[in-house]
């Protein structure tokens, strides 16, 4: 769960969005335009899911210019 800082002023908390694309279609796009092997393109956007899942762990916002920011809500600690 990760919440969509965009356009709106109020940030949009995102589950699942109905015109997501599949792994499989984003590699295929982006061999095709980028002139790569599918398989390489697979890599390259398993690196980059990973880069981006890494950092909102961190806490760190995910900023995609001109599109938004995807933050990771706090974790609440739970004491033992």
């Amino acid at each position: 769960m990760f919440y969509v800082f965009g356009g709106s002023p109020k940030p949009e908390l995102v589950r699942h969005a109905e015109s997501a694309m599949k792994r499989e279609e984003l590699a295929r796009k982006l061999a095709q335009r980028a002139h790569l092997p599918v398989a390489k393109a697979r890599d390259e956007v398993d690196a980059l899911v990973h880069k981006i899942l890494k950092s909102l762990r961190a806490g760190k916002p995910v900023v995609f210019p001109g599109i938004g920011k995807l933050v990771s809500p706090p974790v609440k600690r739970v004491k033992r």
